[in-house]
């Protein structure tokens, strides 16, 4: 600031923008404000384009409306004539892999800490970060061949930001002619992401939460070498490994287009500069083993498909699958339960009561597994509850009422099915894996392993 210049507090919160007003003639005012959310590139009534940032609640100052030309001189370009873009920033060329794109971010961000150039280094890793998202970087590129071209305020701009520019009369928005610095609002996290979970892209992996709003983008730099194919795709549900992410997220916004309006909603999207792995030793077996299972089921298709006909009509006794599988010579690898198997099944579930039960069977989409005090019913899939029966005199007489019974006839006790059945309950799964195995324990009667499932 100079001097004679004022500062204005727009709002009575203690986080309401920061107005520095200007009184030298002619001189822009500056704006020190938090965004919640800047909105979809629009075209202004008088040529060009702009964004509309929305700020938070409780002040005068609703909206900060930014030149179109001020985003693209800060965060795409800053060369007025071009002569400079993020390909050329980082060294590489336009067509260059996701791989290659952050093996030059890593040579230029060690060059620059040699020159001890910080500035630059920013630059970089803003050049990566926009190249490396798939969506910015399309926008970016449609932009170097058309100049009249829009380009979205990255990663939804929730965050701080200092701008240049003029107030309206009324108060209620500031037009921002440049952007000083912007500072997004970010957020550390560490999680466990199971391989199964990614879509196996040709150049990336891609892993989506819709419950928890995350998106996490991975190329083959960051993995050491894997190789993979988007044929992975037709056998990922087989893959127990998990990946060890540690990144730093953005609050992003996604957009979605239904019914003549555009619809916003809030994700927490992994900076692609601040992101790294922990692989598991076991990678590649598991990966075999995977492939080998998918391999195999191909292999005895026909055994496959008879044997999911028959337990889509009745239980089928796992024992007397793995004797039919030992007389086809199948190999260890294919299991009973790999033949009715679906890619949304959660295997924790599954291996709690089968490493527990005397006996159990393959029933359409569930596990019926066989205590020595109960019959438990576990569709190993979320959205489902596992079912616990008190244990029958006559199991076959059980099996064949169950087999002509679904689950809704057995909540509604129609036809006094539920009685017939001796149901005890339902367990409805939660986040907490541990205490939902103890409850069904519990229920099961099975009091040693509940209260060992409780230490756990």
């Amino acid at each position: 600031m100079r001097g004679g210049d004022h500062c204005f507090r727009l709002g009575e919160r203690s986080d309401a923008p920061l107005l520095f007003r200007s009184n030298h003639q002619r001189g822009d005012d500056l704006l020190y404000a938090r965004l919640s959310l800047v909105t979809r590139p629009k075209e202004g009534s008088g040529g060009g384009w702009f964004v509309r940032a929305q700020l938070i609640d409780g002040s005068p100052l609703r909206s900060v409306i930014i030149q179109g030309e001020a985003v693209t001189r800060y965060f795409y370009n800053s060369q007025p004539d071009r002569s400079e873009t993020l390909y050329s920033t980082l060294g590489v060329n336009p067509n260059c892999s996701p791989s290659s794109l952050r093996l030059a971010w890593r040579i230029r961000t060690a060059e620059t800490m040699a020159a001890e150039n910080d500035a630059l280094r920013r630059g970089c890793e803003r050049a990566f970060n926009i190249l490396a998202n798939h969506d910015l970087r399309a926008c970016y590129d449609s932009s170097l061949a058309d100049d009249m071209a829009m380009l979205p305020f990255p990663y939804g701009g929730e965050g701080d930001i200092l701008v240049s520019g003029d107030l309206s009369k009324d108060g209620s928005a500031f037009f921002a002619k440049a952007i000083l610095s912007y500072k997004p609002a970010t957020s550390r996290r560490r999680l466990k992401i199971r391989l199964r979970s990614f879509e196996f892209l040709p150049d990336r992996l891609a892993f989506l939460d819709p419950r928890r709003k995350l998106e996490v983008w991975l190329d083959s730099g960051l993995l050491s070498g894997f190789r993979w194919d988007t044929s992975w795709n037709n056998w990922k549900h087989w893959l127990r490994s998990a990946l060890e992410v540690d990144a730093t997220f953005v609050n992003s916004a996604r957009y979605r287009y239904c019914k003549g309006e555009w619809h916003v909603r809030s994700w927490w999207t992994a900076l692609p500069s601040r992101l790294s792995l922990t692989i598991p030793e076991t990678l590649q077996p598991d990966v075999e083993r995977a492939r080998c299972i998918h391999e195999l089921l191909g292999r005895h298709s026909d055994f496959v498909h008879r044997v999911r006909e028959q337990a889509q009509r009745q239980p089928v006794d796992a024992s007397d699958v793995q004797s039919w599988l030992d007389r086809l010579g199948a190999s260890s690898e294919l299991r009973p339960e790999c033949l009715c198997w679906k890619p949304d099944f959660e295997e924790y579930y599954f291996a709690q009561l089968r490493k527990r039960a005397v006996a159990w069977f393959l029933f359409r989409e569930e596990f019926l597994f066989v205590f020595p005090g109960a019959i438990i019913s576990e569709v190993p899939m979320p959205g489902h509850a596992t079912y616990v029966f008190a244990s029958p005199s006559d199991r076959e007489t059980f099996l064949r009422v169950y087999e002509r019974t679904s689950r809704n006839e057995i909540r509604q006790n129609a036809g006094n099915v539920a009685s017939e059945l001796g149901f005890v309950g339902r367990v409805v799964r939660g986040r907490k894996k541990k205490r939902w195995l103890a409850e069904v324990l519990k229920l099961a009667g099975e009091q040693a392993n509940y209260l060992d499932a409780v230490e756990d």
